[in-house]
């Protein structure tokens, strides 16, 4: 489905609206509940806005993901043209809005447990499953895949060679901003 007949499917259908928020649902659950609390800053703008939330904690990852999906929208628009983006800007919009909502309303400031092998099964379960369920419905989160369709147009690379290579640089930035344990994904135990 081309992404400029988006809105229009999504409006004309009830379920599949609800659906989406559903998956944008899960996926911020993932983000709010395991990633950010545990710094799995795996890749896209969620990655991205955990980094910089950990050198700025005044803002929170909710607003850096708003800020930073606003500005790669406007980089899409000029980029990829305006149908590209009908449904991108509600997805990663209220994707933006559904972290933000979870970190006022249910604030955490350590992970739910001790057991960060656990936790990174949940960070990465969650998003996943929430992001299937949006991309079967014709629809994108925003972010870095707006970086791959880009690339993918002006290059030779495909977008997912892209999408693994900008997840790539944002892991080896959490690497360096936490830890080589966190830009692996999770706290490998020391040996004495």
């Amino acid at each position: 489905m081309k992404r400029g007949l988006f809105m229009k499917h999504i409006l004309a259908s009830k379920k599949d609206f609800m659906l989406i928020n559903l998956g944008l649902l899960i996926v911020a659950v993932g983000v709010h509940f395991f990633k950010a609390p545990n710094h799995f800053a795996i890749g896209g703008t969620t990655g991205v806005s955990i980094i910089l939330s950990s050198f700025f904690p005044t803002l929170n990852v909710g607003t850096f993901m708003f800020i930073i999906n606003a500005l790669l929208i406007i980089v899409g628009f000029i980029f990829l043209g305006k149908n590209f983006t009908v449904g991108t800007i509600y997805s990663s919009m209220a994707l933006s809005l559904f972290i933000w909502l979870l970190e006022v309303l249910v604030p955490v400031t350590q992970p739910l447990t001790d057991d960060k092998f656990l936790e990174l099964c949940f960070a990465v379960i969650l998003p996943a499953v929430g992001s299937g369920i949006v991309f079967n419905l014709g629809a994108s989160t925003g972010g870095t895949d707006i970086v791959a369709m880009i690339l993918s147009k002006r290059t030779s690379l495909e977008i997912g060679k892209a999408l693994l290579l900008s997840d790539f640089i944002i892991t080896i930035a959490a690497g360096l901003t936490y830890s080589a344990a966190s830009g692996l994904g999770f706290n490998i135990p020391t040996v004495l």
